[in-house]
């Protein structure tokens, strides 16, 4: 197929999935590792905002109770995460949660690490430890950044298994408004929001509570999965949703309700979503989910973030590093784990497909087809200066078995005729993609250092280039195969470097000059 990639330019991609990422739980992030696998993913792609569970964990030693009975409060790890955080540009978007021990009015617990899942036994004394580690983050890092934080009030309180209470929303409203009225207490530009729930649920009763009890709110959030479908419908196939919509229609969905409410104007933040994938109901597995690995993931990431792009404010991918410990971590080399990033670092497909669509300069180009697009493929240009940049995709729906790879040619406008050069950095399975390659040797649990050497040079795109001669359009031909997706770049092509006899003979004439006394 044909398209014509034009000159004419509308706003900027909204990029919402490079706003957040996450990780694990607060105390991973006491861990060298975790901060190097975040050092290296700004280093590539640029997060702005980072979420994790279990702030207030008792390992995060946040509140004790004196003999007396009051609370004392200690911040030294806290600040430990937050420092390392920030000094690499990343602001916290602050999940209030679980529930301290010697605060909590009952014993049950979440995940391997043990997060208490119970209301306080006094909301007073919740409202007291938001306050005071409000305070404290003022205090540190001054007012005028923790304006710029996001406050969100716990995680997925409509999952039992995360709010062990009988009367779940009651309950959670009284926990989220004696946060955000001591959070709003302390300076009224701060930001705070609800409900973080599973299923995209309650966030119409979160919008008309607030409303009707004025309460503040500065945004809501809330988390799907593509295991959303299967665990709903029992399949994707009986799911009433076009297959590969389910996301898209979920999310469009709640910006309907949004802007329908008594609230229109509210931030929307997705703070939890990622690539793992099933087919049915019984097929659906949390903590061994391939699709998380492998070149499937990579496409399905490009495809998610480039059909949303305009529907919210943020898109949190849950999460940054295979040291994951809501189970025990699994030390196998690609674990089918949450990371985009391995235990020791090796970049999947999904962290290539975020990476590559981090190069999306300028504003967006119009395009024109000469054909509908196969399901599943997309193209995104954009330009910056004299520079296009590209994004094609072509993604293969879980359910079905093949398509024939997906061939385009694009013709690019060019400000001037001339040469240009194309860059291409295509991924694909041993090339971008290094699940599979691991896979082929036979799951070496254990990897010799020339085996982690190699899959590291296989997680790499595979790049090529092309001088092209344009006049008013350059041509370019791309082909991808089922999965497959790649970034290109098109620019003029730059003066020609001076070769080695040529930068000598300049040498020789600037000394004359010196010795000449002319550059004295």
């Amino acid at each position: 197929m044909n398209i014509s990639i034009t000159d004419t330019q509308s706003e900027k991609l909204n990029l919402p999935w490079k706003k957040t990422i996450t990780v694990g739980r607060a105390y991973d992030l006491i861990r060298e590792d975790v901060l190097d696998h975040l050092r290296y993913l700004q280093k590539t792609i640029g997060y702005s905002y980072i979420r994790f569970h279990a702030l207030f964990h008792d390992d995060m030693g946040v509140v004790k109770r004196r003999k007396d009975g009051s609370l004392s409060f200690q911040w030294h790890h806290v600040d430990k995460v937050y420092d390392a955080l920030l000094e690499m540009g990343l602001r916290p978007f602050v999940e209030l949660n679980p529930m301290p021990k010697d605060m909590a009015s009952g014993e049950t617990t979440m995940f391997h690490y043990k997060m208490n899942v119970t209301p306080p036994r006094l909301y007073e004394e919740w409202g007291m430890l938001v306050e005071k580690f409000t305070e404290h983050c003022i205090e540190r890092y001054g007012l005028e950044e923790v304006q710029q934080w996001y406050f969100e009030v716990w995680n997925e309180p409509n999952l039992k298994c995360f709010w062990w209470t009988e009367n779940p929303l009651e309950e959670y409203f009284k926990l989220y408004d004696s946060a955000a009225f001591a959070i709003k207490g302390i300076d009224s530009t701060l930001r705070v929001g609800g409900p973080a729930t599973a299923y995209a649920g309650w966030v119409k009763e979160m919008i008309e509570h607030c409303a009707e009890k004025n309460v503040p709110i500065d945004f809501v959030s809330t988390h799907v999965y593509q295991l959303d479908e299967p665990i709903d419908h029992g399949s994707v196939e009986a799911s009433p949703n076009v297959e590969g919509q389910f996301m898209i229609d979920t999310f469009k969905g709640v910006e309907t309700i949004v802007r329908e409410s008594a609230m229109p104007d509210l931030e929307i933040h997705w703070t939890e979503w990622n690539a793992q994938t099933a087919t049915t109901k019984s097929d659906v597995t949390f903590m061994d989910n391939e699709a998380m690995d492998n070149l499937y993931g990579g496409s399905l990431v490009a495809y998610n973030c480039i059909e949303l792009d305009q529907t919210c404010d943020s898109m949190a991918y849950w999460a940054a590093s295979d040291i994951f410990e809501e189970h025990l971590i699994s030390n196998a080399p690609f674990a089918c784990s949450y990371g985009i990033v391995t235990q020791v670092g090796i970049p999947k497909a999904t962290a290539n497909a975020f990476r590559l669509m981090a190069k999306l300069r300028g504003k967006k180009l119009e395009l024109k087809y000469d054909e509908a697009l196969p399901h599943g493929c997309g193209l995104v240009a954009t330009k910056e200066l004299k520079t296009t940049h590209g994004f094609v995709y072509n993604h293969l729906f879980i359910t079905k078995a093949a398509r024939e790879a997906f061939s385009v040619d694009l013709n690019a406008s060019v400000d001037a005729p001339g040469k240009h050069l194309l860059t291409v950095a295509k991924v694909r399975v041993g090339a971008g993609s290094a699940k599979e390659t691991w896979v082929a040797m036979g799951r070496p649990q254990n990897l010799s250092p020339i085996q982690e050497e190699a899959l590291r040079k296989l997680a790499e795109p595979e790049y090529s280039f092309e001088v092209i001669d344009a006049e008013e359009s350059a041509r370019i031909s791309l082909s991808l195969e089922s999965n497959e997706f790649l970034y290109f770049e098109l620019k003029p092509v730059d003066e020609v470097a001076l070769a080695k006899s040529v930068e000598m003979d300049l040498a020789k004439q600037n000394q004359q000059l010196f010795t000449d006394g002319a550059l004295k």
